[in-house]
């Protein structure tokens, strides 16, 4: 590795900030970018007084290399390191390309609040500019934590979007009809991913990750990637007449090429592509947009299968059923993934009416028949 400084002199340069520093401990010490004076701070740290030129103040830095030292940091932190990593990098890109050359020491709560305007501005969902906004205070609690900021803008002060239902259309679920179609149309693997969405509530990492030691008898377990989370699911007969046409086909594929001296093996993954790998969660959702495009249904994506069992499940189960279906942490995490249509708020709401008025005879039945023809 090739050395920033000649072997003679106990000091290096640092070209990012035209500082010079030295390395104790794993944490770099910045001396000033006076070479003479670095060097009288060098030997005064030698002889353990700290220097003048670092007392109460941090050397500049980019906020691009606050970025990828914030990334580094994180990675041992996160449960699934590879996915959270490119979603983590993608929204910090987003932040560096809107400000160029950035010096994190010039960020203000100003220019974080004009930032929010102008993802605003390009229609971004209030969901991802919720992502934006708490990355960006993420990495600079972080430059305080690890001292590499003197002072840092109290970001908080900028509020994150709201999400009220007042605000946006309900979401939009597949119905009785469509699913049908879906099905009809689908082949061995996608049917059974259709029936896995909705059965268990699977979406496509889950479906990514399956493997067929995961499926016991009727069951199936499998632990939620992102949440480390548990769950047993009983299987529909459906799914499981799906799960044994598949597992049927892919033995009788692998025995056929045996047969021609082409070993092949799905290394115990459910679903493979037709070369024999994995098949990528970004592939399932594009394959199940060719399967809406076949069968003439609307694309709301294969994920809005999963919406759909868990408003399924509110239905017919306590909240706290449905947050260990859903595989959630918390329990108010499954408000996002229910839309209760209005007719069941209504029939709801007539139901009670016994519980609230009593019973109500047959001479009051019919005056309010009538009042409701009216």
């Amino acid at each position: 590795m090739p050395r920033s400084r000649p072997a003679s002199n106990p000091i290096s340069f640092h070209k990012p900030t035209g500082q010079f520093y030295v390395t104790r401990a794993g944490k770099r010490i910045y001396l000033g970018a006076d070479e003479k004076a670095a060097l009288a701070a060098y030997y005064d740290l030698v002889r353990g007084e700290r220097p003048k030129q670092v007392v109460g103040k941090a050397a500049p830095i980019s906020a691009k290399e606050l970025a990828n030292r914030f990334l580094a940091s994180q990675r041992a932190n996160w449960r699934n390191a590879s996915d959270t990593s490119r979603a983590y990098e993608d929204w910090l890109r987003r932040f560096l390309k809107d400000h160029p050359g950035l010096m994190a020491g010039d960020f203000t709560v100003e220019s974080f609040a004009a930032w929010k305007e102008s993802l605003r501005r390009r229609k971004y969902a209030p969901q991802s500019i919720n992502h934006y906004l708490n990355v960006v205070r993420a990495m600079f609690l972080f430059a305080e934590d690890a001292e590499l900021l003197d002072r840092i803008p109290r970001l908080r002060r900028v509020k994150n979007e709201s999400r009220s239902a007042m605000r946006s259309p309900p979401k939009a679920l597949y119905t009785t009809e469509q699913i049908q179609k879906l099905i009809a149309e689908a082949d061995g693997q996608v049917k059974l991913m259709i029936f896995l969405a909705l059965n268990c509530g699977f979406g496509p990492k889950d479906l990514q990750d399956l493997r067929w030691d995961h499926f016991q008898g009727d069951r199936i377990t499998l632990p939620r990637s992102k949440t480390g989370i548990c769950q047993t699911y009983r299987l529909w007969p459906e799914t499981l007449s799906a799960r044994e046409n598949l597992r049927t086909d892919r033995e009788s594929l692998i025995e056929r090429m045996a047969k021609r001296e082409r070993i092949r093996s799905d290394a115990g993954h459910v679903f493979v592509t037709k070369f024999w790998h994995t098949w990528h969660r970004d592939a399932i959702s594009q394959q199940f947009e060719k399967l809406c495009r076949k069968a003439a249904v609307p694309c709301l994506g294969l994920y809005r299968l999963r919406h759909g069992a868990s408003t399924a499940i509110s239905m017919v189960a306590t909240p706290h059923v449905q947050r260990r279906f859903m595989r959630h942490a918390q329990l108010q995490q499954q408000v996002t993934y229910t839309h209760t249509p209005d007719a069941e708020v209504d029939a709801a709401v007539m139901a009670s009416r016994g519980k609230l008025l009593g019973a109500v005879n047959e001479d009051q039945e019919r005056s309010l028949e009538r009042a409701d023809v009216a």
